[in-house]
């Protein structure tokens, strides 16, 4: 009998939930960083303000988001299987933008805000689905759009948010 492949060990590991209240009404994203008191950005990056400033996303239900602590290094592809595939790990901008709003000043909490980044995957306005980092710095929160097509490679250290109710693990 041949020799099986030994199967791959996880890329992900299963952390704590929360819960995003419902959006009652459609989110224009540029108009969430306009005179945001509550949020202290210290760069939102051109490349997710050209991807997503001009995205409306409709309203929502209340929705739970898991965190996955990514285990050692990988891009975006191996990252989404592993979720179940994009529209299993696919979520909202008003969702991370909701529980971002939460940790506005850099308080602890269900985001990190020890310098790594924590992503959440969602489509741009032209339907491209993009990493969405979201990171703390001394100076406030960074918040950045790539590609999932990019080869851009996560370290270990980063978080992975995606819908609970969605994701492959439970």
């Amino acid at each position: 009998m041949p020799d099986q492949p030994a199967p791959a060990a996880p890329l992900l590991q299963p952390l704590e939930t929360a819960a995003v209240p419902a959006a009652a009404a459609p989110l224009l994203i540029r108009d969430y960083f306009k005179k945001n008191a509550k949020i202290k950005f210290a760069n939102v990056f051109g490349d997710f303000k050209n991807r997503f400033f001009d995205k409306t996303e409709p309203a929502a239900p209340e929705t739970t988001y898991r965190k996955h602590s990514l285990l050692r290094i990988a891009p975006d592809a191996p990252i989404i299987a592993e979720l179940g595939g994009a529209a299993k790990a696919e979520g909202t901008v008003a969702a991370a933008l909701a529980l971002l709003q939460r940790q506005g000043k850099g308080e602890a909490g269900f985001l990190q805000t020890n310098g790594f980044a924590n992503i959440f995957y969602a489509k741009d306005k032209d339907g491209v689905l993009c990493a969405i980092r979201i990171g703390w710095t001394d100076g406030g929160w960074i918040i950045d759009a790539i590609p999932v097509l990019d080869p851009l490679a996560w370290n270990g250290k980063h978080e992975i948010f995606c819908p609970a109710a969605r994701a492959a693990n439970p």
